[in-house]
């Protein structure tokens, strides 16, 4: 199955290499979760992610289904 996966900010270094914007499609298996996704990417463990899928917050153990659309974003700080 596609799944297109956003990463933003800093995540953005985890990019597949050639990657010209925040976003892939990756091709995944039929039980594949957003943790799995996210050790593939290798993100660092210790970085928190805000997690959202088609537009809702979702957990780490939640399973993709085709044509999802996952963003994920390191904790942000600003003013």
């Amino acid at each position: 199955m596609k799944v297109e996966i956003r990463l933003f900010a800093t995540f953005r270094e985890f990019l597949p290499p050639g990657s010209t914007t925040f976003s892939f499609t990756k091709e995944l298996e039929a039980d594949a979760t957003v943790q799995g996704v996210i050790e593939a990417l290798k993100l660092p463990e210790h970085v928190p992610k805000i997690i959202i899928v088609n537009g809702i917050h979702a957990g780490s153990k939640r399973v993709l289904q085709e044509g999802d659309v996952l963003s994920l974003f390191p904790p942000i700080a600003g003013g």
